[in-house]
């Protein structure tokens, strides 16, 4: 993680100081890296790999498995008039917009409009990359720098949005399986998502509490890391790795500040982004007439679909989080070709119009020169 992090910030720095025409090749630059920085035999077995699953789950999986044809799905989103639309949008926005606020929390001095800017380019390029994660964190650091920020300030914001986007996509499902309890309904698929998630995440929470607290015990923890870790490298005939050393002890430090003077306002503004990107979905399923699921099912397909985002194979676990989420839907009662339009519907939002926004939101970086300063070291 830290040569990966050393290596986009190298990126960066050069990406930083494109200003106007040149600057829109940022992206282009950011996905030739992202190939480039891998051997040719890996770069195309990932790429042949997660074109080969897309193709694969909409061509042959999803209509199985569901029984349904595309036409029939598609033909539900004639249901949809204007308004409908429009309130979509504006949810959508109201969504981003709470995300955008949490950006703020982790860089201190970011506007909301950078933040949105910052956000919404990362998420584009990424969006169409294989295995592409790098690409959003080298867009960070050039445009971040280029609005002044010091490479260690940008790190910073990384590790910690990091950190607490893992715990919100761990810490949903488990809420989504206590209303789904009180309910009275049980689904064996996401008890298990949610019993998993949630001892991940009791852990998780009480490392990460421990090494926030004291040196001495991110110390320990950092020890026992790199004990596990080599010890693991041995069992395959590895050398030890030393670049691991101290790197909960670095990871500390870095953090340390940020998280103590405003974990409450991460928190707040991550769990505001999560019910509101919920909200949508729930507007989804109303907008095209659904009415055999409650909120309390519906909220039980977000969180499953965002614990299946975070599959790698595909840009954003595409295939996997439609086939996930719907499938949620219909073993609560609703039909195939219904369930699968919500879902379609709600990815429409937030996956691919991320992508033309995304380049609206390049073009602004790229020409807004009034929000361009020099690093402050």
């Amino acid at each position: 993680m830290t040569s990966e992090l050393e290596h986009a910030e190298e990126l960066g720095e050069h990406i930083a100081h494109e200003e106007g025409r040149h600057a829109l090749l940022a992206p282009v630059e950011l996905i030739e890296d992202e190939f480039t920085h891998k051997t040719k035999a890996r770069r195309i077995a990932e790429s042949v790999l997660s074109v080969s699953v897309v193709l694969i789950m909409f061509a042959f999986i999803i209509p199985r498995l569901f029984d349904a044809e595309y036409r029939d799905v598609f033909e539900k989103f004639s249901q949809l008039d204007g308004r409908a639309v429009l309130a979509l949008f504006v949810a959508w926005f109201g969504s981003m917009w709470t995300y955008w606020s949490f950006m703020t929390r982790t860089l201190p001095g970011l506007r909301t409009a950078q933040a949105g800017v910052l956000n919404l380019s990362g998420s584009a390029v990424a969006n169409v990359v294989p295995f592409g994660g790098a690409v959003g964190v080298g867009a960070t650091y050039g445009q971040c720098m280029s609005w002044g920020f010091a490479p260690p300030q940008v790190t910073v914001s990384i590790l910690v949005s990091g950190v607490w986007n893992v715990f919100s996509k761990l810490a949903f499902p488990a809420v989504a399986l206590v209303c789904v309890a009180l309910r009275g309904k049980n689904l064996r698929q996401l008890d298990l998502a949610a019993l998993v998630g949630l001892t991940v995440l009791v852990a998780a929470i009480s490392v990460f509490w421990l090494i926030v607290r004291s040196e001495h015990a991110a110390s320990v923890i950092d020890a026992s890391f790199e004990r596990i870790w080599n010890g693991t490298r041995r069992l395959y005939g590895r050398e030890p790795n030393r670049r691991s050393r101290h790197a909960v002890v670095e990871f500390r430090r870095k953090i340390v500040g940020l998280v103590r003077q405003h974990w409450m306002a991460l928190t707040i503004w991550m769990v505001a982004y999560k019910v509101s990107s919920f909200v949508l979905q729930l507007l989804c399923v109303r907008a095209l007439g659904i009415t055999e699921l409650g909120w309390v099912e519906v909220l039980a397909a977000y969180t499953f679909g965002e614990l299946l985002t975070t599959i790698p194979l595909t840009p954003s676990g595409v295939g996997f989080v439609e086939a996930g989420s719907a499938g949620i839907m219909v073993a609560f009662g609703t039909p195939n070709e219904a369930a699968l339009a919500a879902v379609f519907l709600f990815r429409g939002f937030t996956y691919l119009f991320e992508i033309p926004a995304g380049g609206l939101a390049w073009l602004i970086w790229a020409t807004r020169r009034s929000w361009r300063r020099e690093i402050n070291s």
